[in-house]
């Protein structure tokens, strides 16, 4: 069942060629900072969304990327300098607006998808502040709506074309990819992406337009007006199959980047405090995960791929909380580790070929198995846990 619709914006909801607005767009910045070589700057620009569109990194959010890669932020200039870039997202930005047009059927999709009970998330590029995305929707005619999310530089920690940038949306929200649709126009940026997390997607295009490739499979293609259509007639009943093996690295990555998301940042009072007497802690939940990937998942992933067919034992792991007493240990040093056996995984499985997914496994409870299987066990108990973590914040912050 699809509970949420992810829209790109340029060229999706707001219609803006970009080799027409980039060069627009660097001139003006290029006019507020008069006292940096023009030709400099674009270049400075340049090098730090180049690095953006790279990260891979789940620890780094964009904005850490770019003020590191973007020399004029070097020699603590960077709090100064990021200062003036809101400002001129606030004022002078506004000014591209001539070189976009607003397409009518945006607010009606999207209007159609509020009233339809569908979660609302703006997925676009996030390599500008939120100022500049809001400006943006303005321009589009989609001020006012109940997003749910909007993608932006600060509260991602990767781009598209990444997959991950995908899983990261989901997680935030304890979505399958298959319980989500992407809308969107670009086959490279948008679908393919979409295509390897397993969230099915909608092309805005022409409806004649040849695929690139087959490395995406729309479940429909022409202009917004065509989608809203489709999705009136066809959404509510929805199945989309499955997603592929493929997905479980980046969705693996995705819950990682939510839980630093919510948790690096956590005030330390709030690691210990239990939502009551009977449930884990911040500290015990991330323990609890740390160690599941130390000592589940890794050790059932190298038996499968250095092993032949081989017998995998049940793990009670709840009883672990009490037994390495995790109420004791310091839950940002847990992070640290789970970040770290996390990325390990991750790197291992995303150099996975095709047919490794299949390899055999037997199971002392489920019987005869493959390492798709396993994984996919291994991200369903990550959600329970990732929704445990949004409930016990939004108790113990009330408290």
């Amino acid at each position: 069942m699809i509970k949420a619709l992810l829209f790109d914006l340029d060229d999706t909801l707001l219609g803006n060629d970009m080799r027409v607005f980039l060069p627009a767009y660097f001139q003006a910045v290029a006019r507020h900072f008069p006292e940096l070589d023009a030709g400099a700057l674009t270049r400075h620009l340049r090098a730090g969304t180049q690095a953006m569109l790279a990260n891979t990194d789940p620890t780094r959010s964009l904005r850490q990327v770019f003020l590191e890669n973007f020399p004029p932020a070097q020699g603590g200039q960077a709090e100064a300098l990021w200062a003036r870039f809101e400002t001129f997202y606030r004022t002078d930005f506004a000014r591209l607006r001539i070189h976009t047009q607003p397409r009518p059927a945006a607010r009606l999709a999207l209007e159609w998808a509020v009233a339809a009970g569908y979660r609302l998330i703006v997925a676009t590029s996030p390599l500008f502040p939120l100022s500049a995305i809001l400006e943006r929707l303005n321009w589009a005619g989609l001020d006012g709506l109940p997003f749910d999310l909007i993608t932006h530089i600060e509260n991602s920690r990767f781009s598209k074309p990444h997959p991950e940038y995908f899983a990261a949306i989901l997680a935030r929200f304890g979505l399958r990819p298959d319980e989500a649709l992407l809308i969107g126009n670009d086959w490279a940026d948008d679908l393919e992406p979409a295509a390897r997390v397993g969230l099915p997607h909608y092309w805005i295009a022409a409806p004649a337009q040849a695929p690139p490739s087959a490395r995406a499979q729309p479940v429909g293609v022409g202009p917004l007006e065509a989608f809203l259509a489709w999705a009136q007639r066809h959404l509510g009943a929805f199945e989309p199959p499955p997603p592929p093996p493929t997905a479980v690295p980046p969705v693996l990555a995705g819950h990682l980047a939510y839980l630093l998301d919510e948790l690096a940042e956590l005030p330390p009072a709030l690691w210990t405090r239990r939502p009551a007497e009977a449930e884990w802690s911040l500290t015990e939940i991330v323990c609890h995960l740390r160690d599941v990937d130390l000592d589940v998942n890794h050790a059932r992933v190298a038996a499968v791929l250095e092993g032949e067919n081989p017998f995998i034992t049940g793990a009670d792991t709840d009883p672990w909380a009490v037994e390495r007493n995790y109420q004791a240990q310091s839950g940002l040093r847990a992070l640290a580790d789970f970040t770290a056996a996390r990325q390990g995984l991750y790197q291992r499985l995303a150099s996975l070929p095709a047919e490794a997914w299949d390899r055999p496994a037997r199971h002392a409870l489920f019987g005869p198995t493959t390492l798709a299987e396993i994984m996919g066990w291994a991200l369903d108990h990550d959600r329970i846990h990732l929704d445990q973590i949004r409930a016990t914040l939004g108790k113990i912050q009330r408290t």
